[in-house]
């Protein structure tokens, strides 16, 4: 063997070894459009991938990853949907929810909450048999419902009450009514935690799930801004849940709180009216929906910048990243 072969061969098993790798999961956001009445498919780069009509007016989602499917609320037909990520089809039908807004799943107890906007009620479903298990009375235009982790209490709010109703997970019976600034939207739960979006008190509050006492508020007041252009809506938190973030609506800023020091570590600007968030599951990355922009707003979460603007359908409201 020539002196030229001995070393090509060596060579040749480097480059193969070096540009061998594991293939990487990507993650996948899905995003409901109220007014173009679509979904579109989107990968975590910001390429959207497929754009799919689905109904009249979809709104809020949830994600029960575990058989890849999502739940969507279509509000203006009055019915929630169940549709296949994988295949991308609509799978089943759940009807007679007018106005459904916002969506939580406990998938534990196989549960879905269904605020109706339209009703001023909330409706619990059993995921798999679709059975009717409760509707529960709210103040005027429910919007935030969330579960405790262990199921025992759902809470909803309700916009034009200014409440958060409070329930009983097991007899569904109404436990308190919490009175929170004005038009309370979104809810958060953190430990034993509940975070409240106060969209015209420009301001987050928190209570304790156990005692429903307030425990504190954090006040949204950057540089520039008037009180009443800052409205707070969407609230989610880390996989550590020891940041939040907080879409702040109006005011066309993401900001980031310090979860156990209650305290404001920087706000971000993105689109017009941002208002639905969701985290990919490697956390490194935020996508925000930019309600009046249609557009998103990818934001890195170690940089705290934003790394790309993509355009949506018309008037994104939520959206769920999956692998």
């Amino acid at each position: 063997m020539t002196l030229v072969a001995r070393w090509t061969l060596p060579l040749f098993i480097l480059i193969v070894l070096t540009v061998r790798h594991d293939p990487v999961v990507a993650a996948t956001a899905v995003i409901s459009n109220e007014r173009s009445g679509d979904i579109v498919f989107m990968d975590e780069a910001g390429k959207t991938t497929d754009i799919i009509a689905l109904c009249a007016r979809p709104r809020g989602m949830a994600q029960r990853m575990s058989v890849g499917t999502l739940y969507i609320a279509c509000s203006d037909d009055g019915h929630v949907v169940e549709f296949d990520v994988t295949t991308k089809q609509v799978k089943r039908i759940f009807p007679n929810l007018p106005g459904a807004m916002s969506l939580a799943i406990h998938e534990p107890s196989n549960r879905l909450v269904v605020s109706n906007e339209g009703l001023a009620t909330a409706t619990v479903l059993d995921i798999t048999s679709g059975e009717l298990l409760a509707t529960l009375a709210t103040g005027h235009e429910p919007d935030g419902v969330a579960l405790t982790t262990d199921g025992s209490k759902i809470f909803v709010a309700s916009e034009n009450a200014g409440i958060v109703h409070i329930f009983d997970g097991k007899t569904y019976e109404p436990i308190k009514r919490l009175i929170t600034n004005l038009r309370p939207r979104r809810l958060g739960i953190r430990d034993k935690e509940l975070w409240v979006s106060s969209e015209m008190g420009s301001r987050v509050e928190i209570f304790d799930t156990t005692s429903f006492e307030k425990i504190d508020e954090i006040i949204f007041a950057p540089r520039g801004f008037r009180s009443e252009q800052l409205t707070p809506v969407d609230i989610i938190f880390d996989h550590s849940q020891t940041t939040a973030f907080v879409a702040l609506g109006s005011a066309n800023h993401l900001v980031i709180v310090d979860a156990i020091k209650r305290e404001i570590i920087k706000y971000i600007l993105v689109g017009r009216r941002p208002w639905g968030l969701a985290l990919t599951p490697n956390g490194e990355q935020i996508f925000v929906l930019n309600g009046l922009s249609d557009d998103v707003t990818i934001i890195d979460i170690k940089s705290k910048r934003p790394i790309r603007t993509s355009r949506t359908g018309l008037v994104p409201h939520s959206v769920e990243i999956f692998k």
